[in-house]
């Protein structure tokens, strides 16, 4: 479905339209235009209220999936320590799990560590090849079912795990791990898997690189978005000293500078308040801290496989100097092909909002040219 401009706000418009990326499948338009003269200005409780609003709305009619969609928008902007997000993320997977009940889908739980990993399974009938599909940041494996689930029409099995620090695994208390080749191992030893294809979305850009790394299992990787320095590109959007700052180890100071940008951003807030969550820093600095591992700049050099790098033009997220940047550093990679998606094309917001199956039908292609 098309990007749409439904509030000034940057930040939350894209979050609206990530809603109704996945087209009349995932929601109703009508319904997003209903509540978004109520979305207007970042307020965690307000976006809850009218998301939940349209959540309880979809159920009673029985659609839902549609009602997924909601009550994983309702939990977003709650604050972690709320008893409501819990609530909101168990009514999605209710809501989720009574929408898919008729699909041809598995759901597993792999071995990891003293426990398990949740992943969702998608046969194709003759298969060609294997996806491996994970998110990043803020993510759950389920928002990514309605446009994977094209994927086995096209020949190839779709597995989408989450990994520390995302859905479940964070409820359970696995915090996220840059280093990301051990959740794939797992998910990979669990499954009998090799010779995968790997597909990293948002942060993941930098985790299925990560991962591609240190795992020769993978036989491709994509970032889908590329991501180059996740705490540069923190810093690129909120304030220029403080990659340097953290760098540095300057705590004192990178907590007094974060302080001050919490006080007068709202979005800034959250962001902080659910990586120190997510990572288990005490801090704003110790979050950061740990972030800066996330970055491809030293393990670009060991990916020997083959390598797609998705980017948009107009991303709020990722500068746009990090696609030739990442396509530069993957001097040993087999192949590798980079993909910037340009305004007016329907891609160029972040992770392709807006239009996923230009991206997909990118990952295929690409897949195929090997």
């Amino acid at each position: 479905m098309a990007y749409r401009q439904f509030v000034p706000l940057t930040s939350l418009n894209f979050q609206i339209n990530r809603a109704m990326t996945n087209g009349p499948e995932g929601c109703r338009e009508d319904e997003i235009w209903e509540i978004a003269p109520n979305l207007i200005e970042f307020n965690g409780s307000a976006w809850y209220e009218q998301w939940n609003l349209l959540a309880r709305r979809a159920e009673s009619e029985g659609r839902f999936m549609h009602a997924a969609s909601y009550h994983r928008m309702s939990e977003f902007f709650l604050q972690d320590r709320e008893d409501r997000k819990r609530t909101c993320y168990e009514d999605f997977q209710s809501c989720f799990y009574r929408a898919v009940a008729g699909d041809e889908v598995e759901k597993v739980e792999v071995p990891y560590g003293r426990g398990s990993l949740p992943a969702l399974i998608l046969r194709a009938p003759r298969a060609k090849g294997v996806i491996v599909l994970h998110g990043g940041f803020d993510s759950f494996m389920e928002e990514f079912y309605l446009a994977a689930k094209k994927m086995p029409a096209q020949g190839y099995d779709v597995v989408i795990f989450e990994g520390p620090g995302q859905g479940r695994p964070l409820y359970r208390g696995l915090k996220v791990d840059h280093r990301w080749e051990k959740p794939v191992g797992a998910v990979l030893d669990g499954l009998g898997l090799k010779d995968v294809f790997l597909v990293g979305i948002s942060l993941g850009g930098y985790l299925a690189l990560r991962a591609a790394a240190f795992e020769p299992r993978v036989r491709g990787a994509v970032a889908f978005d590329v991501v180059w320095d996740a705490l540069a590109g923190f810093a690129y959007k909120f304030h220029p000293d403080l990659h340097g700052l953290v760098v540095a180890k300057k705590e004192r100071e990178v907590n007094n500078l974060i302080e001050g940008l919490r006080r007068s951003n709202d979005m800034v807030d959250w962001i902080v308040a659910h990586g120190m969550h997510i990572t288990g820093g005490r801090t704003p600095f110790e979050y950061l801290d740990r972030f800066s591992r996330f970055t491809t700049r030293e393990i670009s050099p060991l990916i020997t496989q083959d390598v797609l790098v998705l980017a948009g033009e107009r991303d709020h997220f990722v500068p746009r100097e990090f696609f030739s940047l990442q396509l530069q550093a993957l001097s040993r990679a087999r192949s590798v092909r980079g993909r910037l998606f340009r305004s007016g094309e329907g891609g160029e917001h972040h992770c392709q909002v807006g239009d996923l199956d230009l991206a997909w039908n990118e990952i295929i292609d690409w897949i195929e040219s090997l």
